[in-house]
């Protein structure tokens, strides 16, 4: 008889399973088969450390799953139009972009939070505005098709009572770093970006300076921590294999944990791959603008925060109506 390969071995080895006699493997073995999908994520940014450190670490074949290679696209608009053509059943960003395509009809939900809303925010120079009240008159950069613009100037108008568009000059910037680089070069008076773009342009200019951090303005608004990256799926992945949603979240839970519990030594061995200095991450984390926190979206907790914002946006027209139930994966 032939050597035994791994996958016999998995399905039971030798003819005591019916590999070798022909007949089908019992459903139950066939059900814990590893289950393969992609996902995707901007680039330049922090985001595909998730992935390299799920992959390095063999988080995906902890839990029964297969993960390759990241899609990694410059382009927001085309990360997100990929995202609904199927292209990839999952991808790391902000939640609400993904909830206007739930409500469109697309078949996808929000699985977990990993980070916080404290990394966004406007930057400018010392000679540029110095609050919210400055910006009149401005011109701003920013990634128009990206939440964090929507966020932002929803959260200006609910909270300050400032339309940027209605009181400044908004140019699309196709990512954060473009926008932060328009900045430095004087070419834009203010940006609306995200960490760790953000540090990486205060090394650049050291008098780049944050003049409105959306986190911390939800948080002195409503007393709950706002989240923005987030995982989000589509429910093709979800009804897959049986207990999907759950597989996903403990893997994603453990890479959140592991990441916070030794953040030098992560930026030290992913910062090329985030195409970010590693003393820029960490500027950012010791900063409090890179804040890790994994909620699934079961969670009483993350269902009301998300709610609370998504009224917002609807107030402030982003949206046409909040989130549902049917949004949050089970």
């Amino acid at each position: 008889m032939g050597k035994l390969t791994r996958r016999d071995v998995v399905l039971g080895g030798g003819t005591s399973a019916g590999v070798i006699a022909g007949f089908p493997a019992p459903a139950i073995l066939r059900a814990q088969e590893t289950v393969t999908a992609k996902w995707a994520t901007a680039t330049p940014g922090f985001t595909v450390v998730f992935y390299d450190y799920i992959r390095d670490n063999r988080l995906d074949q902890k839990y029964g799953l297969r993960f390759p290679e990241p899609i990694l696209n410059s382009s927001i608009g085309t990360l997100f139009n990929d995202f609904v053509a199927g292209s990839y059943e999952l991808m790391i960003a902000s939640w609400d972009p993904i909830l206007v395509r739930q409500q469109a009809g697309v078949p996808c939900q929000l699985l977990c939070t990993l980070m916080t809303a404290d990394m966004i925010g406007i930057v400018a120079t010392k000679s540029g505005p110095a609050g919210v009240a400055d910006l009149k008159g401005k011109t701003i950069a920013a990634p128009q098709q990206s939440g964090v613009y929507r966020m932002t100037r929803a959260f200006l108008k609910e909270f300050d009572n400032v339309d940027i568009e209605a009181v400044a000059q908004v140019q699309n910037a196709d990512n954060p770093a473009q926008g932060v680089t328009l900045v430095i070069a004087d070419r834009a008076d203010a940006a609306v970006a995200w960490e760790p773009m953000i540090s990486s342009g205060m090394v650049r200019r050291p008098d780049l300076k944050v003049i409105y951090n959306a986190g911390e303005v939800f948080r002195a608004k409503t007393s709950l921590d706002l989240p923005y990256f987030c995982v989000n799926v589509r429910k093709e992945l979800l009804d897959r294999a049986p207990g999907m949603s759950t597989k996903l979240n403990a893997m994603f839970a453990e890479c959140v944990a592991g990441i916070e519990a030794n953040f030098d030594q992560v930026a030290d061995k992913y910062a090329a791959r985030a195409l970010i200095d590693a003393d820029v991450l960490k500027s950012a984390k010791r900063a409090g603008r890179l804040r890790f926190k994994y909620g699934a979206a079961s969670n009483p907790t993350t269902q009301k925060t998300i709610t609370k914002a998504s009224e917002i946006l609807v107030r402030q027209g982003v949206l046409t109506k909040p989130a549902d139930a049917a949004f949050f994966a089970s």
